[in-house]
């Protein structure tokens, strides 16, 4: 048989693994050279090993490793070709690094390649030497074999990558389908091209669909629980392929086990040549998220309905309440113009101070409860905070000297600067420090400094220094004092009274403007508290308008015209009718009265009709028949004169929003209960005024 073809048989036959067809090879190759040992190495660096070997009685063992200087193959890796010594002892000769370790004394060697790369040696070699040297034909079939074996190699390897690539892919297969499984992910693929749709087992358990089940398109669409959610998820799909995006969406679906699930699934097409060839996707079951959503859904709109139902009670309260304290207030305040002994005068003084704390805890309340629940309303007005302070000073003047107390007020700092801010915010700020700080001084002194710095454009850092040589705070104290219902110590709530209030009031307004409030004190030697606010500036245009405004409000009519002026009442509470009627006819005013809306509005048509029309209507806002809101509707219907009226809400609800509604039914002014002489007094001056200054301009 020729060396072709027995290399030719043994390189196709099917049944022989690689190693036994290298080991054939090698022994064919053995006896076709006449030399009894074979071998193929693998070498890298300077190490030789031995892959596959056919020698004497197996003495040379495969995976057996050697010094590649050490061996005849250094030499055919230095010439990169064949090297062949039929003696050894001739040639290269006992100068020969190897001649003493090995007797081999005939050797030949081809370099085997391996996808390009030198791999190793196929040498052949004997203990005795050739009786000729190697012929061409020799190094023809040595060449052949060792080109056999390093193309085998390069297959084997591919092989063995192949085989280790798909071991390494199955397990990444393995680990994603355990990560999905965890995560309760389950996938999906449609393939265009085969009309086919693949779902994993777990998005089949997910809708409890057995896992040997085929699903299809109309299989998927029959799982959607809402047809208007059939065709939203077509459309979806359908704009999906044909932009190539991206899309997240969520269905709410029917299992076969009949429960109501939901899924949110995200869907990636896969695009080739620009056409959609497949989709392919992931879906979990989202349906404990859903009802937790709903549950919070439902709870807030709970929260919203209590929060309602909260603002009622609150607008109820005050007004209930409000407008006993307006008849307190008022009667004590028209009895104190009546003669008096001194006992009883004595007494009113008494009523009147607890009239006025009842109120202020009232106020407190409500403007905590306001601020609290974000209903509180800033408004954006021209001030100057050095104005709001002073307009104070009477009033706390008269309070520290009635303890004998010195009261020292210094606003140089904020002469001549006008802001934007609420008026009526920053002087709740400064009555509830000098409140406190008198309160709570024995004796002594209370001081109100302030600070004006620039802050960036337009704007200013202003600090409200209060100080005081009272009781003093400790420091655990101090730590709560700014908490909503707390003192500094239960013995103060009942030795000073109050609700604990007033300062967490203060904390709040501060905190809308950006700023801060801080206390230092220690016990028996005063306390200092210091409110840092950021304001903006007014422009000169706001200024003008501000100053324009005052102007106006600083005009005076005449005690003749007050007599002559015509006034409305429209007041359902008979109290707060006497009340109302008592303090308009101190200030020198002829009152009719209307006890409820309708009959306002019927008093309204007659004046005008007998040409004598009110020159000012004060209208309770909540009356039964008609309310204050509707009859001010049903006057500005009028037209002409009824039109012109002016209308000032009288209310006993101070909630935010109350000013705003009676500004949009059509009303020109806002006052609420409860309210004293100089207060009515001060808003007839000013409509009177007015009305008196249109009558000339118009003339």
């Amino acid at each position: 048989m020729s060396v072709i073809k027995s290399l030719h048989e043994i390189s196709t036959d099917g049944n022989l693994a690689f190693v036994e067809k290298v080991a054939h090879l090698l022994k064919m190759g053995s006896e076709v050279l006449g030399l009894e040992t074979a071998i193929v190495s693998y070498i890298t660096g300077n190490t030789y090993k031995v892959m596959y070997a056919v020698s004497p009685d197996e003495k040379i063992k495969p995976n057996s490793s050697y010094l590649l200087a050490d061996t005849y193959c250094k030499d055919t890796i230095e010439a990169d070709n064949i090297v062949s010594y039929h003696d050894v002892a001739v040639f290269p000769g006992s100068e020969h690094p190897c001649y003493e370790k090995y007797d081999l004394r005939s050797y030949v060697a081809a370099p085997i390649r391996v996808n390009n790369q030198l791999y190793g040696t196929l040498n052949f070699s004997s203990t005795c030497p050739r009786e000729a040297a190697f012929s061409n034909l020799d190094y023809d079939y040595l060449l052949l074999l060792a080109d056999w074996i390093g193309s085998h190699i390069t297959k084997q390897q591919s092989f063995d990558e192949m085989v280790q690539q798909k071991a390494k892919l199955e397990a990444q297969n393995l680990m994603l389908t355990q990560i999905t499984e965890l995560a309760g992910v389950g996938t999906w693929e449609y393939d265009f091209l085969n009309d086919s749709l693949e779902w994993s087992d777990m998005l089949k358990g997910i809708v409890h669909i057995d896992v040997n089940e085929k699903m299809s398109a109309e299989r998927v669409l029959g799982l959607i629980k809402k047809e208007a959610t059939k065709k939203q998820y077509q459309e979806k799909f359908t704009e999906i392929i044909a932009t190539g995006e991206d899309c997240t969406y969520e269905l709410e679906v029917l299992t076969d086990a009949g429960e109501t699930r939901w899924l949110e699934t995200r869907a990636h097409p896969v695009m080739k040549n620009g056409k959609c060839i497949k989709v392919i996707g992931a879906t979990r079951d989202i349906t404990e998220r859903m009802f937790t959503l709903q549950s919070l859904q439902e709870k807030t709109e709970l929260a919203e309905k209590s929060l309602e139902a909260r603002s009622g009670f609150l607008a109820n309260m005050s007004h209930e309440i409000r407008t006993p304290i307006h008849g307190v207030q008022g009667m004590l305040e028209t009895l104190a113009n009546t003669p008096l002994t001194s006992k009883q005068k004595q007494y009113l003084d008494i009523a009147v101070r607890s009239a006025d704390s009842l109120l202020g805890i009232v106020n407190d309340v409500l403007d905590f409860s306001k601020i609290d629940s974000g209903h509180m309303g800033f408004e954006e007005a021209t001030v100057s905070l050095d104005e709001i302070i002073e307009l104070q000073v009477p009033m706390f003047t008269r309070l520290a000297n009635k303890k004998g107390l010195a009261l020292n007020i210094n606003t140089k700092a904020l002469k001549n600067t006008m802001f934007v801010a609420d008026g009526l915010r920053l002087s709740q700020i400064i009555i509830n420090l000098l409140t406190n700080a008198i309160k709570f001084t024995p004796n002594g002194s209370v001081a109100l400094t302030t600070r004006c710095t620039e802050y960036g454009a337009g704007r200013f850092r202003v600090k409200i220094i209060v100080t005081d040589t009272g009781i003093g705070i400790s420091q655990p104290q101090q730590e709560v004092i700014f908490t909503p219902f707390h003192q500094a110590e239960e013995s103060t709530q009942r030795r000073f009274g109050g609700t604990g209030l007033g300062l967490a009031i203060v904390k709040k307004i501060v905190s809308h403007y950006g700023g801060n409030v801080e206390v230092a004190s220690e016990i028996g030697k005063g306390a200092k508290f210091v409110v840092t606010l950021i304001l903006n500036s007014a422009d000169e245009i706001r200024r003008e308008n501000a100053l324009g405004v005052r102007a106006n409000s600083s005009r005076k009519i005449s005690r003749e015209a007050l007599e002559k002026a015509r006034v409305l009442v429209v007041e359902d509470n008979e109290i707060n009718q006497i009340v109302i009627k008592e303090q308009l006819k101190e200030i020198g005013v002829n009152v009719d009265l209307a006890d409820n809306g309708e009959r306002g509005v019927a008093k309204v048509k007659a004046s005008i009709a007998e040409q004598r029309p009110y020159d000012l209507v004060f209208m309770d806002c909540h009356m039964p028949i008609l309310d204050g809101l509707q009859a001010t509707k049903c006057i500005r219907e009028l037209g002409g004169q009824g039109e012109a009226m002016t209308i000032v809400a009288l209310t006993a609800n101070a909630l935010n929003g109350e000013k705003e509604k009676c500004l949009q039914a059509g009303m020109n002014d806002f006052i609420s209960k409860p309210v004293g002489t100089s207060r009515l007094h001060k808003c007839l001056q000013y409509h009177l005024a007015l009305s008196e200054h249109a009558l000339k301009t118009s003339a």
